[in-house]
């Protein structure tokens, strides 16, 4: 296990691109003992360094603030928010690679998503997508019309264009701790989790929770291992039950991930997922022939066969498996 220090000095590298703020803040944190000893008091899972920092941010520290000044004055408050709170970033960007994949699972489609925070990568077929390649550009509307959020997702040389709205006509969310848009607490958590620089991707938070506000899904606290199948029978028969777990594995330990795999895997419909590429060991070793790469990768995946690399947030895919590496 890394030390909690390289583990902020290797944030701070990842996240210099997105946002000089949390890479200074971490690179601060990094090198001061004190404030790493109080950090090391809190549970393994509740040190990693975006938890920590929204936390920082939630009971108010601003982005020109010291972060070093706030931890050591607040660390009580802080360290109570890591503990109760989760990184339940709730980016409705994923929703491009969903609709990618759902391209070739037949309607009506029942969508489960797991992980799902607000529940508002349950709403794919709420928002307008542009998807945008070297062959051409596809615009997919809502049903009754553009909606008040675009989401753009550009397309990598030989990746296919999506034709279509998938016909969602059920959705439920599972998750530990269902994040709800009437509880001011909970939205003002959602927002934190932004980044400070990202002005953008607050805008379409914002538009995707008043979406969210007027298509409210059902959402379910439960584990999501244990909870799956039991939230799975209650998807209509005459519809295509789907699992789609957009980058919430990692969040369990490598022996419950398997065993997510297995359970989906026993449900009759299908599962899509957007995954690190070595957080699931059967789909990141199918890529090393279908879709070979770095280990930084995301791999968008259906039924445990890579279909795309994709970027985190979505907004990117870059490239796709040709149809006989996905059916193997």
């Amino acid at each position: 296990m890394i030390s909690t220090a390289e583990r902020y000095r290797r944030f701070a590298r990842e996240a210099a691109p997105r946002s000089p703020i949390y890479a200074a803040w971490s690179e601060a944190i990094a090198g001061d003992d004190e404030l790493l000893a109080l950090i090391d008091t809190l549970p393994v899972a509740d040190r990693q360094p975006v938890l920590v920092l929204t936390a920082a941010r939630f009971t108010g520290l601003s982005p020109r603030g010291d972060v070093r000044t706030w931890l050591e004055g607040e660390w009580d408050a802080v360290a109570a928010i890591a503990r109760a709170r989760a990184t339940q970033t709730n980016d409705p960007r994923r929703t491009g690679p969903l609709i990618a994949a759902l391209q070739g699972i037949p309607g009506p489609i029942a969508l489960l998503e797991v992980g799902a925070s607000a529940g508002l990568g349950l709403l794919a077929d709420r928002y307008s997508h542009v998807f945008a390649g070297p062959s051409g550009e596809m615009r997919i509307d809502p049903l009754d019309g553009p909606s008040t959020l675009e989401l753009r997702c550009e397309l990598g040389a030989g990746v296919p264009l999506p034709a279509r709205m998938p016909d969602i006509v059920w959705r439920a969310g599972l998750d530990r701790a269902p994040l709800r848009l009437d509880r001011a607490d909970d939205e003002r958590w959602l927002r934190t989790l932004v980044w400070p620089e990202e002005r953008a991707r607050a805008a379409q938070l914002d538009a995707a929770i008043g979406i969210g506000r007027e298509h409210p899904p059902h959402l379910v606290a439960a584990d999501a291992v244990d909870g799956v199948a039991a939230l799975a029978a209650h998807a209509p028969a005459d519809a295509t039950l789907v699992v789609w777990s957009p980058a919430v594995l990692v969040y369990l330990a490598p022996p419950e991930r398997e065993r997510f795999a297995r359970i989906v895997a026993d449900l009759p419909g299908h599962w899509i997922s957007l995954d690190g590429r070595r957080v699931l060991s059967e789909v990141g070793a199918r890529a090393e022939r279908s879709l070979p790469g770095a280990d930084g990768d995301f791999l968008l995946s259906g039924d445990g066969h890579p279909l795309a690399i994709v970027s985190p947030h979505g907004e990117r895919i870059d490239r796709w498996a040709a149809a006989d590496a996905t059916a193997e």
